[in-house]
């Protein structure tokens, strides 16, 4: 069962890739991305993968499984 935070990190998702808008998303609880070569969301997800290892986050995780 998704969490509320899961559900609107994949309304996001599904919005951006209708749209072909790249994206990264991160709320408490979760996070999402979809990247058509923007180097600024590459960015942001390597910021967040990084934050994430500190935290002891697995950066691996895939929620949508």
């Amino acid at each position: 069962k998704l969490t509320i935070p899961q559900k609107f990190c994949l309304e996001v998702k599904k919005l951006a890739e209708k749209y072909k808008v790249p994206f990264f998303v991160v709320t408490e609880g979760a996070s999402a991305t979809v990247n058509y070569n923007s180097p600024a969301v590459k960015n942001a997800r390597q910021a967040h993968i990084k934050w994430e290892q500190q935290n002891g986050i697995n950066s691996q995780h895939d929620w949508e499984k």
